[in-house]
């Protein structure tokens, strides 16, 4: 799969958190999405404020809009666009109670299996290897 290709991969699990729950990354009609520029890195287009936000800083990025969690989420597809190494599907749930009732997301329990469903098939999002 060539690095455009999982691009788009990454921009179907954005698309997916968008439609589901809190509706994370999505605003207005609007949804966040990742490119690439003349160099090959990676970008994140802003939902919120439609600028460009630079992935590959290591601090703050710069007209983010979501907060740390969906940063790392972010950081997590930026390194799978780059390396072709999905996301762990962890990420997504389901999670013990004692994590924030069991919903660190906020989407609720109908929510996340959705999600989870959308998200089933995406290259993008993978089981953990085991060792």
């Amino acid at each position: 799969m060539t690095k455009l290709e999982r691009v788009d991969e990454a921009n179907k699990v954005i698309e997916a958190i968008s439609r589901h729950g809190r509706r994370f990354f999505h605003h207005d009609g609007r949804v966040s999405r990742f490119e690439l520029d003349a160099r090959g890195r990676v970008w994140l287009i802003d939902k919120y404020s439609g600028n460009r936000v630079y992935t590959h800083y290591p601090y703050r990025w710069k007209h983010f809009s979501e907060g740390g969690t969906l940063k790392a989420l972010c950081e997590g597809l930026r390194d799978y666009i780059r390396t072709g190494e999905p996301i762990r599907r962890e990420w997504f749930g389901p999670f013990p109670d004692w994590r924030c009732d069991g919903d660190p997301w906020g989407y609720g329990t109908e929510g996340m299996e959705a999600l989870r469903a959308d998200i089933a098939d995406l290259p993008a999002v993978a089981d953990a290897k085991t060792a």
